[in-house]
């Protein structure tokens, strides 16, 4: 596995994960699921944030080695978009 393909697939099972525990109870929060996956809620949100990045700009991340570089990407991306 490559290491794009290994920090894809995290982000891509926290969301399933996350997404899933909010259909399910509509108490569910970020807290939890960082809580019930051991992890920060900062490294939840960054995997949420990346996996719905996924979505529309797959090809633009799947260039990217690791995950702090995908990150840095979706902010320049936004801080674009809120200056149009």
């Amino acid at each position: 596995m490559s290491e794009a393909s290994k920090w894809i697939e995290k982000a891509r099972e926290t969301y399933k994960f996350h997404k899933t525990k909010l259909l399910s109870n509509s108490d569910w929060t970020v807290a939890k699921t960082a809580h019930a996956l051991r992890r920060s809620i900062g490294s939840i949100c960054e995997d949420l944030l990346i996996a719905r990045w996924l979505k529309t700009h797959e090809p633009q991340l799947t260039k990217f080695s690791h995950a702090y570089e995908a990150l840095e990407f979706i902010r320049e991306e936004k801080r674009k978009l809120e200056l149009e």
